[in-house]
């Protein structure tokens, strides 16, 4: 009984006093890249040269909980609102002689809201119980990364003005015999994250500049990946059997003029989509008394 009450004291003693919890609330700036980008050639070009447009930065907002250990590490229950867009017709093209001219006709467009929910491990070199239990401001960068799933539901205009889904069009075929099957709206995402928080020497809260890279696994983030469904096999699909939706997808499936409508590819399946997000975010530390008493004590 007494190695019970042992064994209890120090699992209370390691859990209030080695750890801390924390809630997280952020706002900033939504980043999407892929087939509807002003330029896409690759991910790495759009790492470097064709950051950052503009036209395809959107909000985001995020709320998290997070349990650090005592030293580095900690694992953390993130939720993200954002938005996301991109519009051929941001491109600035004037004839068939530039080069963004391509993109400029296709006249492709969408809008999605995404929910994206994952658990993350974080490490942070600089948070240790020497440098925290200073009574001074203390700066941790960190870097993470996590697993999750994301939802989205890609949307666009028809030529009346009425917001329509893209998804359940098949816009490219799908549903189609020999065009494979409709993709999923909820999917994989590999978020990889880094940032610098800062902590005021109370230890109450601290505010993080955050930034978070997503890695998907589809390429129909923007409704856009391969080619063009042929208009006679739509027209075999769905002119009889369902007029509304023919008309429909014939519409959002190719909208050039008619002179343009060759050649057949409508978009890059070489590169999966992706997203990001940039964040100034502000957490408060639960139980911070006790993380203080603790980290001044032992010294670690």
């Amino acid at each position: 009984m007494k190695s019970f009450y042992l064994s209890l004291f120090l699992l209370t003693h390691f859990v209030g006093f080695g750890q801390f919890q924390e809630l997280t609330g952020g706002v900033g700036f939504s980043y999407y890249y892929g087939d509807l980008n002003l330029k896409n050639s690759d991910n790495v070009t759009a790492l470097l040269s064709d950051f950052f447009e503009l036209e395809n930065t959107k909000m985001s907002y995020s709320l998290g909980y997070r349990y650090n250990f005592q030293n580095y590490v900690s694992v953390g229950l993130n939720f993200y609102h954002m938005y996301l867009s991109g519009y051929d017709s941001d491109n600035k093209a004037t004839g068939p002689a530039d080069g963004a001219f391509p993109r400029k006709i296709r006249n492709l467009n969408f809008h999605t809201a995404v929910n994206e929910v994952f658990l993350d491990v974080r490490f942070e070199p600089l948070r240790t119980g020497n440098k925290w239990g200073r009574n001074k401001m203390h700066i941790s960068p960190y870097i993470g990364a996590g697993i999750g799933l994301f939802s989205f539901n890609p949307k666009s205009f028809t030529k009346a003005g009425n917001e329509i889904e893209l998804q359940p069009l098949g816009t490219e075929g799908q549903g189609i015999a020999g065009y494979g099957q409709k993709y999923n709206l909820i999917q994989l995402v590999v978020p990889v994250n880094a940032g610098v928080r800062f902590t005021p020497k109370s230890r109450k809260y601290s505010i993080s500049f955050d930034f978070n890279y997503n890695h998907t696994f589809t390429d129909y983030l923007d409704d856009v990946s391969t080619v063009y469904a042929k208009p006679l096999d739509i027209k075999n699909a769905y002119q009889s059997s369902n007029p509304t939706l023919y008309s429909s997808v014939l519409e959002m499936n190719d909208r050039r003029p008619v002179a343009y409508q060759q050649p057949d590819q409508r978009g890059n399946s070489k590169n999966n989509d992706f997203f990001m997000t940039g964040q100034v975010k502000f957490s408060y530390f639960l139980f911070n008394k006790s993380i203080n008493s603790y980290y001044k004590c032992c010294d670690y």
